[in-house]
Parts: C-alpha cells; structure tokens; sequence
C-alpha cells in the first residue's frame, strides 16, 4: 500500500516515521515536530533537524511545572482532591519525554463543589495567581468554572468541574460520567504532592476520544489524537475489546466506533483533516444522542451579547488596518502612529473578547484568504486596538523557511507576557524567527 500523501498522517502512522526534510514544515504547524523524532532510528538526518522543536517543547514544559507544582502542592495541602488530565498530564506522566507532546492550557479537575471551587481558586489568587472571574459567576459555569493565569504567565489553568462539555447531553448525563472517571480514578504521588490521575481506560476513551468527540472540537481531531492513543494502548497496554466496554459502558458506544474509524493505532489508521472525518464523527455522536449543531448554535448565542459590544468598538480599528494594508510600506510608519503608551493591562476576559472579535472581523472583511494570509490586517487591528485601551501590545514580524526554501513571513501580537493566550496561535514565537518588534 502507497504511504499516504498528507506529511503529517505519513509521520504519525509509519514507524519509523516516513518522513523527509520537505515535511518538517508541516510536522513544526502540527506541533509534532519531537514526537516524530523520537522515533526515528539512530542516525537519521532528521533528527538533527527536529532536534529544536524537542527541546523547545522540553523547556517550555519545564517552565510550566515549575510554576503548577507550588498550586497543588497548596491544594493538597488543603484538602482539596485534584485530578490532572489532557495534555499536561500526558506529557508529563505518558511520554516517554515531555517534548514529545505540545499542549495549550492545562486542564484540571475538580469536585463540582462551589465551596471547595471557590477556596480552590483563593488559595490560587494568594499565590499570585490571576482569575479572568469567572469562578466568581456561577450562573456563567459550563463544564469549566475558572480560568488561572500564572504568576510567571506561562499557564493557563482550566479548572473542569466535568469531563466533557454539556454537548454529551443532558446535566444529569455528564454528571453521571464525571462521577464514573473520578471512581476509577487513583491518588498519585507526584513527587511528593499528592494528585489524580484518570484510570488508563479512562485516560484514552473519555480525555482523549470523548474529549475530542463531546468537546468544543467536536467533529474533528488534532495531530496528537493519534500519538496520544498509541502511547497509552503501548504502555498500558490497553486492548480494542476492554476500550470498547469502558466506551459502551459510559454510554458512548456508537462515538467510540465512529472515533476508532477516523482514528486507531492499532490498524494505523488517521483521516485527520479529511472530509469525510467530520461526517463520520457527527454521525456516531448523533446516534448516542448527541446533537453538536444545536450545541454550536447556543455556544454562538452565548458569545453574541459580547461580539455585539466589542463589534463597533473594534471596527474603527479593523478600518485603519485595512487602510494601511492598502498603503503598504515600512509597517513601523503605521505602528508608529498607532502607539499610545501603555497603562493599565486589560483583564484577562475582557481582553479575550477583544481579540476575538477583531479576529472575527477580520475574516469577515478577508473572506477569501487563509488565516495567515489575514495576518498583517489582524495583527495591526488588534494592535491598534490593545494599544488604544492601554494594554501593552506588542506587534511582532517574523519569518520562517518553508518547503524547497522558500520563505515565509508571518505577523502576530503579544503583551508584556510574550504571546496571548487569546490571540489563538501558540508557539508561533518558536517557529518564527523575529525580524522586528513594535512596542516592547
């Protein structure tokens, strides 16, 4: 059988990875850059060359347990039973290194108590730590009911009272399956702090599958689905038949063999990003009873009183970036103008709904070009933006080396912080070089 065409699906599923240096570009935007290294042999010209996003990965990981440990060392101290599931977990626990395996946030779980919540996230604030305020505001709490940021800024720490979003049904069902990971669930002793850790069963099926299928990425996987299935079926080892019970014991049977169709180390197979993934999907949700579109609809409702405030307060900027785009030239003429001295950061909720609805904006006013084709327009509205709120913007320029050596530029904003968590695009300061910055 012909290896698959698509880079990255080639380099997750074969072993050792089928890979070329024409792909490392597409192995750096899928953040798998050190996964894929670490499986090639000994001597191969590659793993030279991947050899960065390894240890930057390691570094990054490094930085962000170090500020995590003193938290829950503070919540075991406290009474208070802290379970460590997703991407942080998995690297830290899972992976053979924690440069195998990129991340975003840091995801916890928590007992769906308001008390225990609320003292959760005061201890957190008494160690220097930053609420967007949602633990504050009950009547606001999904599946997720505080949002942390770090002293260092390194974290964003999503505090879970459930496994999965309310898009897995009814409060009464994902309740129900809460309940089912934390009894599995054992204490861990983490080097002296002790955590929870989901079972290995629930590691793959409910943070992995049902994480991804009952999610906010419902319909669709991300490249470390499939190393991150591998890895605990490997390691474990976890067999097809006792992953399928555990599925149809928590009522996700039909999810589960729709999941396994588009994603399955055991028969090495990975649709990632194909058409027919999302068909697929929905369909094995729906017949759990599962119904995403409706879901996706309420999630837009919810958002749309904030879309609406920030809309016309954005537009002006939206406007001018659109103009210099235009115009063209040294973008520091235009940042020059632009640049108000900074006074007082934005909170963080505040600012992610900023930046999202300039973001939004923008695709609106750019409809036909790709998101890194709307980069200068975004970068300079949200810029403006930020700038003429106070918050410490920063515009950056960087560039990168593409495929056959052609070179490819890119522009981005950050804060005083290094990059924003809102601004959606982590990692970009790693596989962009900078050429300039505006406003540090």
């Amino acid at each position: 059988m012909a290896p698959p065409s698509d880079p990255v699906i080639r380099a997750l599923t074969t072993l050792p990875p089928d890979v070329t240096l024409a792909d490392v570009p597409a192995l750096r935007a899928a953040s798998i850059g050190g996964e894929v290294r670490q499986r090639l042999p000994a001597g191969h010209p590659l793993r030279d060359v991947l050899r960065a996003d390894h240890l930057t990965l390691g570094a990054r990981h490094a930085a962000i347990r170090a500020e995590l440990r003193p938290l829950l060392q503070r919540w075991a101290d406290a009474g208070l039973p802290t379970l460590l599931m997703k991407g942080f977990a998995l690297a830290e626990f899972e992976y053979a290194t924690p440069g195998e395996r990129f991340y975003g946030d840091v995801d916890v779980l928590l007992p769906n108590d308001p008390d225990q919540i609320s003292r959760a996230v005061h201890l957190a604030l008494a160690l220097g730590w930053r609420s967007d305020g949602q633990h504050a505001r009950p009547d606001v709490w999904t599946h997720e009911c505080a949002h942390l940021f770090s002293p260092g800024g390194h974290i964003r720490l999503d505090v879970h009272r459930f496994v999965t979003a309310w898009v897995g049904g009814s409060r009464r069902r994902v309740q129900g399956l809460t309940a089912a990971v934390w009894a599995q669930a054992r204490p861990h002793d983490w080097q002296g702090i002790e955590i929870w850790r989901p079972s290995p069963v629930d590691a793959a099926v409910v943070n992995v599958a049902l994480g991804r299928c009952w999610g906010g990425d419902a319909g669709g996987l991300k490249p470390a689905d499939y190393p991150d299935m591998r890895v605990l079926t490997e390691r474990y080892p976890l067999t097809p038949e006792a992953l399928r019970a555990r599925a149809a014991g928590l009522g996700a049977a039909q999810t589960w063999e729709a999941f396994t169709q588009v994603c399955d180390p055991f028969r090495q197979r990975l649709a990632l990003g194909l058409p027919g993934t999302r068909v697929t999907l929905l369909a094995g949700m729906q017949r759990d009873g599962y119904y995403p579109r409706r879901v996706l609809w309420l999630a837009r409702w919810r958002v749309l009183p904030h879309r609406l405030y920030w809309a016309p307060r954005v537009l002006p900027d939206v406007y001018w970036a659109w103009q210099a785009v235009r115009r063209g030239g040294d973008p520091r003429l235009h940042l020059q103008r632009w640049t108000r001295p900074a006074t007082t950061p934005m909170p963080a909720l505040k600012l992610e709904q900023a930046v999202q609805t300039v973001a939004l904006l923008t695709r609106l006013l750019y409809p036909r070009q790709s998101r890194i084709g709307t980069c200068v327009p975004r970068a300079y509205a949200t810029y403006r933006l930020l700038r003429r709120l106070g918050h410490p913007a920063v515009f950056v320029s960087g560039v990168t080396r593409g495929a056959v050596g052609q070179v490819q530029g890119h522009a981005w904003v950050e804060d005083q912080r290094g990059e924003l968590e809102a601004y959606g695009e982590p990692q970009v300061s790693r596989y962009f070089r900078t050429v300039f910055e505006w406003g540090r």
